[in-house]
């Protein structure tokens, strides 16, 4: 349900007061006054012989008692430099009859042409329209002029500082209801973050031991392919040894004494001892399929055993050496 609005036009000793709820003017009302006192008392009683509660009032100024001028050559300020210029030099724009004024000014136009509308009232004036919508328990809405509602506003200075305090009142509830909010909001978001790291190092913990279980699993695996991989390459490095020895014993003649024999993964070796016939020895083992570039090493030494000349040899098979010696006699 909408409140009615008291509408008051006040000239230099008359007092107009209408009801209005929704645009219709449903009471109106006439005192006179001959002061700023009684100006205030009327406003009050008539607001309480309104037939319905108003909760607003607005208020309308006739010429006179409020003054309106239109100036030109003025300096090109924006609009609130141009109202504190007007409230500076109210004295030499208007009459003040020995009370100060209260001032508004705005821009009429556009370029460097344009001219500013002024207006100013008696400051005891709207002070009184000020206490008596108090005294009537109503809300100031505005002061402004009959002729033109929109363009100035004249309210009492004590009314413009009231709303500028309760203004910055209220910018102080909103910073403050702004920085509770957000410290609400951080002190939520740090509990959150300590929550998830608790549950996090809980679900850590609680997997932990299977992780290890695993760990160790797969470091179990690892050595047992490494075990493997080592029995499989002695397997097989046996076996070609045994096939190398078997070849060797079996390409020797029987009048052959073989005193070391080395030899090598890659198949490289050397092998040394003593026949009747060194060269006889080389032949043979060049037949041997497991050795392969078969060749005398340095030269053939001649001694007497046992009645007999013997020829002592060295020969290398193969071509790598130096990896992972072997050793046999």
């Amino acid at each position: 349900m909408s409140r009615a609005l008291l509408r008051l036009r006040i000239g230099r000793s008359t007092l107009r007061a209408e009801s209005v709820r929704r645009g219709t003017v449903t009471w109106t009302a006439e005192a006179t006054y001959a002061d700023v006192v009684e100006l205030a008392d009327a406003i009050a009683r008539l607001a309480a012989e309104a037939p319905e509660r108003c909760w607003r009032v607005a208020v309308r100024l006739e010429r006179p008692p409020v003054q309106v001028r239109t100036l030109g050559d003025l300096p090109p300020v924006k609009s609130r430099e141009l109202r504190a210029l007007v409230a500076h030099q109210a004295g030499r724009f208007f009459r003040r009859n020995g009370h100060p004024l209260v001032t508004d000014a705005t821009w009429l136009g556009e370029g460097p042409g344009r001219v500013a509308k002024v207006a100013a009232v008696e400051e005891p004036l709207v002070e009184a329209i000020a206490a008596g919508a108090r005294a009537a328990g109503l809300w100031l809405e505005t002061v402004t002029l009959s002729d033109d509602p929109a363009a100035l506003a004249l309210l009492p200075r004590s009314e413009r500082e009231s709303r500028e305090r309760a203004a910055r009142a209220r910018t102080r509830r909103l910073a403050l209801a702004a920085a509770g909010t957000w410290l609400a909001v951080g002190a939520l978001f740090l509990f959150r973050l300590a929550w998830e790291r608790r549950v996090v190092e809980r679900e850590m913990a609680a997997l932990r031991q299977p992780i290890a279980a695993v760990l160790a699993a797969r470091r179990e695996l690892r050595d047992a392919e490494a075990t493997i991989a080592a029995m499989t390459a002695a397997e097989r490095d046996r076996g070609r040894s045994m096939a190398l020895l078997a070849g060797v014993t079996a390409a020797l003649p029987d009048s052959s004494v073989l005193t070391s024999l080395t030899w090598t993964a890659g198949g490289a070796g050397v092998l040394a001892g003593a026949a009747r016939r060194a060269t006889d020895v080389v032949a043979r083992l060049d037949r041997v399929g497991a050795l392969g570039d078969v060749r005398l090493e340095g030269p053939v030494v001649r001694e007497t055993i046992a009645g007999r000349e013997w020829e002592r040899f060295t020969v290398h098979f193969g071509r790598e050496e130096g990896r992972g010696k072997r050793q046999g006699s």
